[in-house]
């Protein structure tokens, strides 16, 4: 593996500067869409298991279907 030389003019450090910036903030953008695929996947687990709660209360008192809010 080579090393990459350390950038020697102003024009070099401003554009090695601007491609780190562009992956901080691919980084940050893929960090996002993480945090929104774990809280669609913590909201579709919540949902799922107070249906399943709900459904085996109703099994048990068969009332509660016709009540209303």
């Amino acid at each position: 593996m080579s090393k990459k030389k350390p950038p020697t003019t102003i024009e070099e450090c401003n554009a090695e500067m601007e491609l780190t910036q562009k992956k901080i903030r691919q980084y940050e953008n893929r960090n996002k869409m993480l945090d929104r695929k774990l809280a669609i996947e913590k909201r579709k687990e919540r949902n799922h298991r107070l249906c399943s709660r709900g459904g085996y209360l109703e099994s048990l008192v068969p009332a509660l279907i016709d009540m209303s809010e």
